[in-house]
């Protein structure tokens, strides 16, 4: 049985998308674009929505669907929006793992044995996990081996 991934997932996004306008975009990690939705949302309820709508929804009364209309399709091109963005990265993940797939990894950064994440050794330390590096030095390693042939 195959894994199923929740990152990047396009349902998923749409989903909290439809939940709440911005939502999908903030499980995206696309802030600014979240809070970009959101704005136009409350902008075109307050520009577009009449006031006696907004008391009736707000007492929890029907109202006639046709005055939420902006609010509704906004928050639909939102979760749509969401859904093609997450579409399109896992599209782009996909491709960048099969193109990885097979790579002599030469031009890879050393991994740090701890945590496995990629670490820069002139630092000594791994900047993820704090694991200090043992720097080895070669000329102490030779002088070694020749006490210990000796």
């Amino acid at each position: 049985m195959g894994r199923v991934s929740l990152r990047n997932n396009p349902l998923l996004a749409a989903l909290l998308g439809t939940v709440v306008t911005g939502l999908g975009h903030f499980y995206l990690r696309r802030w600014l674009r979240a809070l970009g939705w959101l704005g136009l949302t409350i902008a075109a309820s307050v520009l577009f929505v009449p006031e006696s709508t907004m008391s009736a929804l707000s007492s929890g009364t029907l109202t006639d669907p046709f005055s939420i209309l902006p609010v509704v399709l906004i928050s639909a091109a939102s979760a749509l929006d969401a859904y093609l963005i997450a579409k399109v990265r896992r599209q782009t993940d996909r491709f960048q793992a099969n193109n990885t797939i097979g790579s002599t990894g030469a031009d890879e950064s050393p991994a740090c044995p701890a945590c496995g994440k990629p670490v820069d050794l002139d630092l000594g330390f791994c900047h993820w996990c704090t694991t200090e590096f043992n720097a080895v030095d070669v000329s102490k390693l030779e002088r070694i081996d020749e006490n210990q042939s000796d």
